[in-house]
């Protein structure tokens, strides 16, 4: 069971990494070009490092049919989430909604959510979190730029499959399914591991940039961004462990660790990579700035809050 103490914890030091941001960018120390390289930094260094050295352990059958529980509950949970976020939002202006819809969909997971199970339960957790990652990637770089474009081209094997986040997943499992793990060198080990502590505070620190953006009275009467949090932040994590629970009801299903990696990762805030994709397709992007900024400071208290779901 999480220690909702420790996952706490883990939460508010995520928002700790923020404060460097915001206050670079008052000082004018940061602008949108140091934003755009730590973003890009993240998403072909970092977190790949993070992805491929969380797997170099040796095979477990154990952790293989747990990791399978999660992907398939990641699944079917995107689906159910795309489903619900298209019902909301029609009377929004269309880039809003588009803004909107995807970072109902699509969490943190990767940036925020592997981090803090890590830290509240361990490496071998965090490898269930990068299963999720595998669906969230699936989904997000197919529907969810979909969502954005309005292109259907983007439903295709190759963006599916094929993506920054994905490649290194394949990578790490090919080491934690051959007995090659004990071959990789030390230095390439001790590499990869320091560049994996760094994806939770260049993130946050992304994220503070984006937030010093942010006008205070503009988020106290956006009314599509704060139906946007609710949905996020407490309903969708809700049919997450709604769907679960259904599921452990029938006695196919008893593995409580699974339960907890998926519903923190879908309790984690709007995901980053929405106001990337908002800058990609020029879509709203200072909006999108702002949604995932105010849902990553409000986490500190919906995750842990959203958690107590697993004591029912």
């Amino acid at each position: 069971m999480v220690d909702t103490l420790a996952l706490l914890k883990a939460v508010a030091l995520m928002i700790l990494f923020i404060i460097p941001g915001f206050v670079l960018r008052k000082l004018k120390l940061a602008d949108g070009a140091v934003a755009k390289g730590f973003a890009n930094t993240i998403l072909y260094v970092t977190q790949p490092a993070m992805l491929v050295v969380l797997f170099i352990r040796p095979y477990d059958a154990g952790i293989m049919k747990t990791a399978a529980w999660v992907f398939g509950f990641a699944m079917v949970a995107h689906m159910v989430f795309y489903v619900i976020a298209m019902q909301f939002f029609k009377k929004a202006p269309d880039k809003i909604a588009k803004v909107s819809r995807f970072g109902t969909v699509f969490s943190n997971a990767g940036y925020m959510g592997i981090p803090v199970i890590v830290a509240a339960l361990g490496d071998e957790a965090g490898i269930y979190a990068s299963v999720y990652i595998i669906a969230f990637n699936i989904f997000a770089w197919s529907l969810g730029a979909m969502i954005y474009s309005g292109d259907k081209k983007y439903i295709s094997a190759k963006k599916i499959f094929i993506n920054p986040a994905t490649v290194p997943i394949y990578i790490g499992l090919l080491f934690f399914l051959l007995p090659i793990d004990q071959y990789v060198p030390s230095l390439i080990m001790d590499g990869l591991t320091t560049l994996k502590e760094t994806v939770a505070p260049m993130a946050m620190i992304l994220i503070g940039i984006r937030l010093a953006d942010v006008k205070i009275k503009t988020v106290f009467t956006d009314k599509w961004m704060w139906l946007t949090l609710a949905i996020r932040l407490l309903l969708l994590p809700a049919v997450a462990w709604g769907i679960m629970r259904g599921v452990g009801l029938t006695g196919w299903f008893a593995d409580m660790t699974a339960m907890t990696v998926v519903l923190i990762c879908a309790s984690t805030p709007c995901s980053t990579i929405t106001s990337m994709f908002a800058e990609k397709y020029d879509c709203e992007p200072v909006y999108a700035s702002k949604v995932v900024s105010v849902s990553t400071v409000l986490s500190v208290l919906t995750i842990p809050l959203v958690s107590l779901l697993l004591k029912i």
